[in-house]
């Protein structure tokens, strides 16, 4: 027989479910405990008790949405990497691929990133470290797969891939601003596909790896 799942459990998951589609949909300020409540169902008191206020629910819906959002990115890239052989270039346009795969099924944590960007005179400070340290991390995976599929050479890492990381970033914001605004001519998977080749036409011949680098360097100056 399966175990009940413990009511406090549920009723904190009905409201960070409730709370993540309302603010992705009206943003922080507009968004109020008692419209939360309505939408999860749970009493206010509960809600006070287990998050203590509007920013403690906003902080807990981000930790909750990155760790489904990263695991799912961890996910493309173990299976961009899984393929003895392949080369560098197939690895990275297969995790661009997956990755822009699981953004168009699941837009919600962006789209909430974005939104809590822009509103940041209206988020606490708490909040705003936990959305940096979600783009960090996010950053720091995307460098660790340029090493691992040999874009970036192991011994020119360090900042190459996190600015190279940095910079694709920036271009998955676009991206999916894009789509926001106009899902029917917006292609994700084309448009990363773009992205890979970009970074893949960086690098002349299979073996040479210091191109990126010197690309990036070069940049800089």
């Amino acid at each position: 027989m399966p175990l009940a799942v413990p009511t406090a459990s549920r009723t904190r998951e009905r409201v960070l479910r409730a709370a993540a589609e309302l603010f992705a949909a009206r943003g922080f300020a507009g968004t109020s405990i008692s419209a939360i409540r309505s939408a999860s169902g749970a009493l206010a008191s509960s809600i006070y008790w287990e998050f203590g206020s509007k920013d403690g629910i906003l902080v807990a819906v981000l930790q909750d949405a990155a760790a489904r959002w990263l695991d799912q990115a961890r996910a493309c890239a173990v299976r961009a990497t899984a393929q003895p052989g392949s080369s560098a270039a197939h690895r990275l346009r297969d995790y661009l691929d997956y990755l822009a795969g699981a953004l168009a099924e699941r837009p919600e944590f962006l789209r909430l990133l974005l939104l809590l960007s822009l509103e940041r005179r209206d988020v606490d400070p708490a909040s705003l470290r936990a959305i940096r340290q979600v783009r960090q991390h996010a950053i720091d995976m995307l460098a660790h797969l340029y090493v691992e599929t040999g874009i970036v050479d192991a011994t020119a890492a360090g900042s190459v891939a996190t600015d190279l990381a940095r910079a694709s970033l920036a271009f998955f914001d676009g991206s999916f601003i894009a789509a926001q605004i106009d899902p029917e001519t917006t292609d994700l998977r084309r448009m990363f596909s773009m992205l890979q080749a970009g970074i893949t036409a960086a690098v002349p011949e299979p073996g040479d790896r210091d191109a990126v680098h010197r690309s990036i360097v070069e940049g800089r100056t």
